[in-house]
């Protein structure tokens, strides 16, 4: 029997299937244990960088490949873990401005970031999401965030603390450069053997494992059986990447659709013809979508993006009547 301090870690459905915790259960007689093949098939390897672009200001895609005759089994939404050496990074000497991209630089250049240095005094772990699927080859394909230090309070430039750790260190390698990565791990993947509406909901560097999965589900397995949107919210359009891969999909699958949330109206994209709604992306979900559903509660949610646009896209779902079984989401991406 379930114990009282087990409870508030299971849903109601995974309480009613008798889940326990492990490290609750006393063992009394032998048991039979069934381990998920993604734990036993983690990898370690020495990977090559084979391109490390900006895709937004400061957004990298950034793609390794496993040495050769190497091969990882995985599911689309997982993620990978990226080994940090100690080093000293100067932004200014050490980040290659020709692949942050011309078009990006001249923000960089305004917010003084070339001026940045970080330093990292002994080596540690990160986790990032594969933005890529089984298909798309023997890689791993991270979008990556630079985490900037804190403005100061009266905007005059960045405080004076260490950037981010391991998205300086990705911004700073460059082709042909080696990486230690690990994977698969987690288990963020689609619900395969259900027949019900997909919504995925991502923002920023988030997008990673929803392009995975929804590549995955159109490119791979041709799904036309299921109802399939893709809601996803940016500040403005230059920060959205794999537009074209979405309109592209949108066009061969009449049972998906992609949803654009920008922040506020945005001149670029009324001129580009691009079609976006204004408004936070959990607002643009409800107003364009949720609101006239006949059970919004009978829909599977992926979701994956800053803190902040979880915690609201959760509590919109939630006073639709979703069960939090129905909402899965990754904690690692944003």
């Amino acid at each position: 029997t379930i114990l009282p301090t087990e409870v508030g870690h299971f849903s109601r459905k995974q309480i009613q299937e008798n889940w326990r915790l492990g490290c609750q259960v006393k063992v009394k007689n032998d048991m039979s244990i069934k381990i998920p093949e993604s734990v036993m098939g983690v990898k370690e390897w020495e990977c090559t960088v084979i391109s490390n672009k900006n895709v937004a200001t400061f957004i990298k895609e950034f793609i390794v490949e496993l040495p050769k005759g190497e091969h990882m089994n995985f599911i689309p939404g997982s993620y990978a873990q990226i080994k940090i050496p100690a080093f000293e990074i100067d932004y200014g000497k050490d980040f290659d401005k020709a692949l942050i991209g011309e078009g990006y630089v001249k923000a960089w250049e305004q917010y003084k970031m070339f001026d940045l240095k970080c330093k990292n005094t002994e080596p540690t772990v990160r986790a990032y999401s594969m933005a890529n699927y089984p298909d798309e080859g023997d890689r791993f394909m991270l979008t990556v965030r630079i985490a900037t230090p804190p403005m100061k309070a009266d905007k005059s430039g960045f405080m004076e603390v260490n950037p981010g750790i391991a998205s300086s260190y990705i911004f700073s390698l460059k082709p042909g450069d080696k990486v230690t990565m690990s994977g698969p791990y987690g288990d963020f993947h689609p619900i395969f053997d259900s027949k019900k509406d997909m919504i995925w909901v991502g923002g920023g560097a988030g997008m990673a494992p929803l392009r995975a999965q929804i590549m995955h589900m159109t490119k791979t397995l041709k799904t036309t059986d299921r109802k399939m949107d893709y809601f996803y919210g940016a500040r403005a359009l230059n920060e959205v990447f794999y537009l074209e891969d979405f309109l592209a999909i949108e066009k061969e699958f009449p049972n998906f659709n992609f949803h654009l949330a920008l922040d506020r109206p945005d001149p670029a994209a009324d001129a580009a013809g691009v079609k976006y709604t204004a408004g936070f992306v959990h607002n643009v979900m409800y107003e364009t979508y949720l609101k006239n559903h006949d059970a919004p509660e009978d829909i599977e949610y992926y979701m994956c993006g800053p803190g902040p646009m979880a915690k609201a896209v959760v509590g919109m779902l939630n006073d639709l009547g979703v069960e939090d079984e129905s909402i899965m989401f990754d904690n690692f991406g944003g």
